[in-house]
């Protein structure tokens, strides 16, 4: 039982109407968390323009994205995020074994440098708030600042859609039942 109704599309106005439509342009249907997000059009609209910053324009391989939400949402045990992003890590090269090990919250054993960098710094920075010194410089060395932001910012994104979609509840797309 989710704790929100869903966004009556008639009711919106004019400018909120666009916003639902541009929102809804990636996804069939509103779903997940934009479902309750919508209840808050100008909130909806800055996170829309975050994700499409860091998912669609960013310079971060898709494969590093994804692998940052899985361990995100993980962490978060938001099921609607695991749902959708575990078929889309797969497929953008995340390897089942590392995948199966997050799931089962064990440490992987990684094959790719560039995944055992952004692993360790994300589980230190969910795990303590922080980024030591050895993690930081082996982001920096492996990506340099620019896609060093856009990874630490995609962990904040992810956190913040992990928080929306426990506390309100909302459902997996198909009923699985991740954790």
């Amino acid at each position: 039982m989710t704790r929100y109704e869903p966004v009556n599309f008639d009711q919106l106005t004019p400018e909120h109407k666009a916003l639902y439509e541009a929102v809804r342009a990636n996804r069939p249907k509103l779903v997940g968390p934009f479902s309750v997000l919508m209840h808050n059009p100008p909130l909806a609209h800055a996170i829309n323009q975050v994700v499409d910053a860091v998912r669609k324009d960013g310079k971060l391989d898709k494969r590093l994205y994804e692998l940052i939400v899985l361990i995100v949402v993980r962490h978060a045990s938001a099921g609607y995020a695991w749902a959708v992003h575990e078929p889309l890590a797969r497929k953008a090269g995340v390897s089942g074994d590392v995948v199966d090990a997050i799931h089962a919250k064990r440490k992987p054993s990684f094959t790719k440098p560039d995944e055992k960098t952004i692993y360790e710094a994300v589980i230190e920075l969910l795990s303590t708030n922080k980024i030591g010194d050895a993690a930081y410089q082996a982001l920096i060395q492996e990506f340099g600042l620019p896609k060093t932001i856009e990874a630490i910012t995609c962990v904040g994104l992810y956190c913040m859609i992990g928080s929306v979609i426990n506390a309100f509840q909302v459902p997996t797309p198909n009923g699985e039942k991740p954790f």
